[in-house]
């Protein structure tokens, strides 16, 4: 096939610069000589022209610059701002529901940056819950079905949620706390390739002479207390109904335990009921 038969799609290739340096001599060697391959060209040149003049898109307006600018030193200075007021925590970031996630935030950067983390010698209470936590003891239900049983054959109460999907609710056991029934949550957290266990223990009845001890923190309107118990550390808090929730791991320092006992739902509960 000669250059003139073949000139329609040589001429795209050609302004596409998709031709080999030997093609690419030879067709220009041929426009020489050709006008009406040359003309093929030109016509295919004032297209593509036009087309790529279509393309661009308009200059934006004054008004909307200033915008943008404004919107992306918003949007950084609150970035650094969140940046600063970060806790350096194993667990990471979490969210809560509604205004628990302003008070909670503010709460940890309190903790972090004004206190640096200590716990308290605490009573019988906690220093129980740790005990438990460390017995490998059988769970009476496992999985989906703890919530119902909790609610069947302990008390009226959910079991705490948390949003870091690495928290997987294991199951429940009935057992007892400094003479009060209570409820013993097991749950697995996976970090990486990390794993390791987390006790909530919800304990009915409880006086708050009973809880003695512990270094308060203020979160909202509620507070939670960690505790020293037998060199391990214990987060404990009382919901709104009188039910007390203590909270211990056998791998979390106190900083990150109270940091994950804050991510879950319990504050964004309280928040929710005034």
């Amino acid at each position: 096939m000669s250059l003139c038969e073949s000139i329609e799609s040589l001429a795209m290739a050609y302004l596409d610069d998709e031709l080999v340096s030997e093609e690419r001599r030879e067709l220009e060697t041929h426009l020489v000589a050709c006008s009406s391959c040359r003309e093929v060209v030109d016509r295919e040149r004032s297209d593509l022209s036009l087309v790529r003049a279509a393309l661009v898109p308009p200059p934006a307006p004054d008004l909307f610059k200033a915008r943008l600018a404004k919107a992306l030193d918003e949007e950084a200075r609150l970035a650094q701002r969140a940046q600063r007021l970060r806790p350096l925590a194993l667990i990471g970031r979490y969210i809560l529901p509604g205004a628990a996630t302003v008070a909670a935030v503010a709460a940890i950067a309190v903790f972090v940056l004004v206190r640096p983390p200590a716990t308290s010698q605490t009573g019988a209470v906690a220093s129980e819950v740790v005990r438990q936590q460390k017995r490998s003891l059988p769970l009476e239900v496992q999985g989906a079905s703890t919530g119902p049983w909790l609610r069947q054959h302990f008390a009226p109460v959910e079991p705490p949620q948390f949003a870091e999907p690495g928290i997987r609710l294991e199951g429940a056991r009935l057992t007892v706390v400094a003479g009060h029934e209570a409820a013993q949550l097991k749950y697995m957290v996976s970090i990486g390739r990390e794993t390791f266990g987390l006790t909530a223990m919800v304990i009915e009845g409880l006086r708050g002479t009973e809880l003695t001890g512990g270094q308060a923190i203020k979160v909202g309107e509620r507070t939670l207390y960690v505790h020293d118990a037998d060199g391990r550390p214990a987060v404990t808090y009382v919901d709104e109904f009188g039910m007390t929730y203590v909270f211990a791991s056998d791998r979390l320092p106190a900083q990150q335990l109270l940091e994950l006992v804050v991510s879950s739902d319990l504050i964004g509960r309280a928040q929710q009921a005034r």
